[in-house]
């Protein structure tokens, strides 16, 4: 058997990549590590991606679906995994996607795409979808948005969850403790000597920045010792809004002890050591497929507050901090909590990576290499509406 991985949404400059683009990544490694006498990968992604992974890789012409179809006949395969979610259309061949999130289907004023370009992506995306044999999907909640919009049968739909970071993962007690320290070090290098406050992810409106900032300015009279912002992550769309609230917020903040750091080019390794060194990770989002930065910080030993929206309540679990994403005296009061609070804070922290180790890519990818393998290797045709 040959199942081919359609890695089309890894970024063409060499970069590691960030959301479905990095989960993506991360899965795949970890399936290619599934090896079995009859079963063989065959990786489909843009030329200029890194892969050190294994399997067949091919490197594509462009990131275009007539690239793909054009690749997959030079490199039959029996069934494709669109790990992005996007099936390209044409593909002849059984395909099973991972869903993230349909949140551009509830919810377009979030998103850039003009209200054309929007049609025709959705309805081809929903096309991909039904077309499909097999659906995985990254949490319950986007189990439910598929249902709610493709009109799918529960039993076609797989929820996997997602893994984190492999390394943050297997730290524990004294060497995760050790591992903190080093890194508050190196983050203390880059300017950031406070106790801080991440904001990691890309800037745009779902993610609701513009709540945290305020949430902070109010709170920042209230700490107990000064507390830095730092907000981490490339820039996104719709991006006025957001960098007006950031200018405003740093002016407010200019005459006191607390500031505003911006970090717009992450490593790999840049992201575990704020993770490892914030006292605490705010997400404070209007909507999350899953909630990978969750629980990436849950790993990291460090307490989490964020929105009880989407899949963020499944990651975090019911005895997570979480707050309605648009009340601004909870999200302050619980800033100010927990931040002058440490016992409470590290109680918070204490319960997230225990929960943390239930959440694996290699969890995740049994699970995917599970529908796999049992999915039909013949075309069918599918009979949803």
């Amino acid at each position: 058997m040959n199942i081919g991985i359609d890695l089309r949404c890894l970024p063409s400059d060499g970069s590691a990549g960030a959301g479905v683009a990095h989960a993506s990544r991360a899965l795949s490694e970890a399936l290619v590590h599934e090896s079995r006498e009859d079963l063989q990968w065959t990786i489909f992604l843009p030329a200029a991606a890194p892969w050190t992974s294994g399997g067949n890789v091919v490197g594509l012409r462009s990131t275009s679906g007539g690239a793909l179809r054009e690749a997959l006949r030079r490199y039959p395969c029996d069934l494709l995994f669109v790990p992005s979610g996007a099936v390209a259309p044409g593909v002849k061949i059984p395909t099973v996607p991972w869903v993230h999130d349909l949140d551009i289907f509830d919810h377009p004023e979030w998103f850039a795409e003009s209200p054309l370009r929007r049609a025709v992506s959705t309805r081809l995306f929903l096309n991909g979808l039904r077309r499909s044999h097999q659906i995985c999907a990254v949490s319950e909640y986007t189990k439910g948005s598929v249902i709610r919009h493709v009109l799918s049968h529960a039993d076609d739909i797989t929820v996997t969850h997602e893994g984190g970071d492999d390394i943050l993962s297997t730290m524990h007690g004294p060497p995760l403790q050790d591992a903190k320290t080093r890194a508050k070090c190196r983050v203390a290098q880059q300017g950031v000597s406070n106790p801080f406050i991440l904001f990691l992810g890309t800037l745009e409106p779902r993610k609701h920045l513009t709540l945290l900032l305020e949430a902070w300015l109010l709170a920042r009279h209230q700490f107990s010792r000064p507390v830095d912002l730092v907000i981490a992550g490339r820039d996104g769309w719709k991006l006025a809004p957001i960098h007006h609230a950031v200018q405003c917020a740093q002016a407010y903040a200019a005459e006191g002890d607390c500031r505003i750091h911006r970090v717009s080019a992450l490593s790999d390794e840049d992201r575990r050591d704020l993770l490892l060194a914030a006292s605490l990770v705010a997400i404070p989002s209007q909507s999350e497929g899953f909630g990978l930065v969750a629980l990436e910080a849950m790993q990291a030993g460090t307490a989490v507050v964020a929105s009880r929206v989407g899949g963020l309540s499944e990651v975090l679990g019911e005895h997570g901090c979480l707050l309605p994403p648009t009340d601004l005296a909870m999200w302050t009061q619980a800033l100010v909590h927990l931040m002058n609070d440490g016992e409470s804070r590290q109680h918070v922290a204490d319960q997230g990576k225990s929960r943390s180790q239930q959440m694996t890519w290699e969890r995740c990818a049994e699970v995917v290499f599970d529908v796999l393998t049992k999915t039909p290797h013949s075309r069918i045709v599918s009979t949803r509406s």
